[in-house]
């Protein structure tokens, strides 16, 4: 606990994504201005020796052109501005493939399995080392020189070997609350916001009755979970979130064990059923939702706080702000996801030394001034300036972090059961509301099944 409440007084700027289980995410759509949209099939076809021409091709000062898939969500100016002073300086051409973020680690997986994966790859570390085997699949980054810079190296350490895979741009990732649009709530006549889950309901009901939509929910599953695993994490408790996810791995209690878990998803199914949520949840996409807290048309939306930044790229003239509370009374906290944004490389990429040279270059104030001047944030390396604390989060860390009132959310404790939650839990969770076929304990009782089977076929011991 007392490195959790170190990490939470120094992620004063964080910005993370995250989400939940390994999706965390930050912006809306690509620049209009990028032209290299697509990866070519064949990019991870290519040979070693002709890695090795295009290096000799860029000391000789000729372009050196590698792919990179990338989440939607962060693809934006900063990231961008990065990869042009590349183009500009060093002749590296990133050639980008923004991928939707809901179909990201189907497509990762897919593209590493049949051997075409591109160079680089955006997500979230470590979170990405849980659900894809990183010594198999990535380059093991840990002798590289900008290791020696990382603010918080255990961070981007695999648990499982202590190497380094992945690239950082983040120490410590976002803090997760409801965004909100002011003007809507001045529009309603709500002057303070919500200090718990009662004065939600009522500002909720409130919002409604002055044409509002009060909570903006896309279809994409790693945004409405991260309510469920914020609130799992709140109600449970750092120490007793720790407990509980060891029990469950050592099949010692269920998930029905703790009704309190099975209320959160409950009271997560009534903002539907009060109709507290869009009318289109099951089709509206994480751009939409963005847009509508923008333009006031929705006043809050739950996630990590770069949604916050992202509503003020799509809106520079909004007045946003954020607030954290929980479903539960009494309970002062809030949560972080424990994943920084960053890459990983490809680990049969031909164009190998070109992306350490990239990461190099990026982990530079030279190339990660650029990253956080329009998002400022807390950066992974100790010489780099993440800018200004964001107005949206003066309440965040006036009243959490510089206090040390944040843990993880739940998503850490169980951080081997990435993959199957992705496909099983959070699926079961954001199909409840449109099926309307299962509350909270049935959700949970279904995902005991798949969670026992799961554990049986991975071979641990004490399922089997």
């Amino acid at each position: 606990m007392k490195k959790l409440v170190a990490l939470a007084l120094i992620g004063v700027m964080s910005l993370g994504i995250f989400a939940g289980c390994g999706n965390g995410n930050e912006k809306n759509a690509a620049p209009a201005e990028q032209t290299n949209s697509n990866v070519e099939e064949n990019a991870g076809e290519e040979s070693e020796e002709s890695g090795g021409q295009e290096e000799a091709a860029n000391d000789a000062g000729e372009a050196v052109t590698i792919s990179a898939m990338i989440q939607q969500s962060r693809y934006y100016d900063g990231l961008q501005a990065m990869i042009d002073k590349l183009k500009e300086e060093e002749n590296i051409i990133i050639d980008v493939q923004v991928v939707p973020d809901a179909e990201s680690l189907n497509m990762l997986k897919m593209k590493l399995n049949s051997g075409e994966a591109p160079d680089m790859i955006d997500y979230n570390i470590p979170a990405i080392y849980d659900i894809v085997d990183p010594a198999k699949n990535f380059a093991d980054m840990s002798n590289e020189a900008w290791v020696g810079r990382l603010q918080i190296p255990d961070n981007v350490t695999c648990k499982a070997d202590g190497k380094i895979y992945g690239f950082p741009f983040l120490s410590v990732p976002g803090t997760h609350g409801f965004i909100y649009n002011m003007e809507a709530f001045e529009k309603a006549g709500i002057k303070e916001v919500p200090a718990t889950w009662e004065e939600l309901l009522e500002a909720c009901e409130t919002l409604k009755a002055a044409g509002i939509t009060p909570i903006y929910v896309p279809k994409d599953s790693w945004v409405p979970q991260i309510l469920m695993t914020d609130n799992f994490a709140k109600i449970l408790g750092a120490d007793g979130a720790q407990e509980f996810a060891d029990k469950l791995m050592n099949n010692e209690a269920k998930w029905t064990d703790m009704p309190e878990l099975a209320e959160v998803i409950d009271q997560y199914l009534d903002l539907y059923a009060k109709g507290y949520i869009n009318d289109n949840f099951a089709s509206a996409t994480y751009d939409d939702a963005i847009a509508a807290v923008a333009d006031g048309s929705a006043a809050m939306h739950f996630n990590g706080d770069f949604f916050a930044a992202s509503v003020l790229e799509a809106n520079p003239d909004a007045k946003v702000g954020m607030f954290a509370m929980s479903m539960k009374d009494g309970v002062d906290v809030a949560t972080e996801n424990m994943s920084s944004p960053g890459f990983v490389a490809y680990k049969d990429s031909a164009n190998l030394d070109t992306v350490k040279k990239v990461f190099d270059l990026w982990s530079t104030p030279e190339y990660a001034d650029l990253y956080f001047a329009d998002r400022p944030g807390f950066p992974a390396f100790a010489d780099v300036n993440g800018g200004e604390i964001p107005s949206y989060l003066n309440d965040i860390n006036d009243k959490f972090i510089k206090s040390g009132k944040v843990i993880p959310e739940w998503n850490y404790y169980v951080m081997d059961l990435n993959a199957l939650c992705e496909s099983s839990l959070y699926v079961y969770y954001v199909d409840a509301p449109a099926k309307g076929n299962m509350d909270g304990a049935a959700v949970l009782e279904k995902f005991q099944k798949d969670f026992e089977q799961y554990m049986k076929d991975q071979g641990v011991e004490a399922f089997n």
